[in-house]
Parts: structure tokens; sequence; C-alpha cells
């Protein structure tokens, strides 16, 4: 399995706290590759990638969260900072 470590997101409006992840970027073999959040779903639902966030030495991996009449979504794996590192990174 591929692991990837996330670097960039991409919102509709950066400085909103409500909006909704579109896009992630990662390196792949030193190229820069930015894909969209339904891609890296179903790359993640497939099993042949993982997504991290490298949050000092520690990786916290995105996750896929699905929850009753809303589309899928991605978020990292709850860790010691108790919120989303995916909001944490720059935009793409």
């Amino acid at each position: 399995m591929a692991s990837y470590q996330v670097f960039c997101i991409t919102k509709p409006n950066a400085n909103s706290s409500h909006e909704h992840i579109t896009h992630i970027g990662y390196h792949d073999d030193r190229t820069k590759v930015i894909i969209p959040v339904k891609a890296a779903i179903r790359r993640i639902d497939a099993n042949p990638s993982e997504f991290y966030v490298q949050v000092e030495k520690e990786k916290v991996f995105v996750t896929v969260v699905r929850i009753d009449d809303r589309d899928p979504y991605i978020k990292t794996i709850p860790d010691s900072t108790k919120r989303d590192n995916l909001l944490s990174l720059e935009q793409c």
C-alpha cells in the first residue's frame, strides 16, 4: 500500500470554518499532485493508498466519514489535538 503525506488542501473559502475540503495535495516521486477529495475517497476505499498529515513526529492518517444522507468527506483520525489536522494545512 502506498502512503502519501498531504501538504495542502483546497476549500472554496479558505477562511471559512464551515467550508468543506474539495482537494488535497501530496507529493508522488517529487511531483506535486492535487486531486479532488472524491478521488482520494475512492483510493482510500479501494485500499491501494493511504494519506496522512505529519504532526511533529507523528503521522496522523486520513479517514473517510460517512453520515446518513450526506456526501462522504475526509478528516484525520483524532490524535492528541482532537481536531482535524487537515484544516491546519495551507491552501494548495
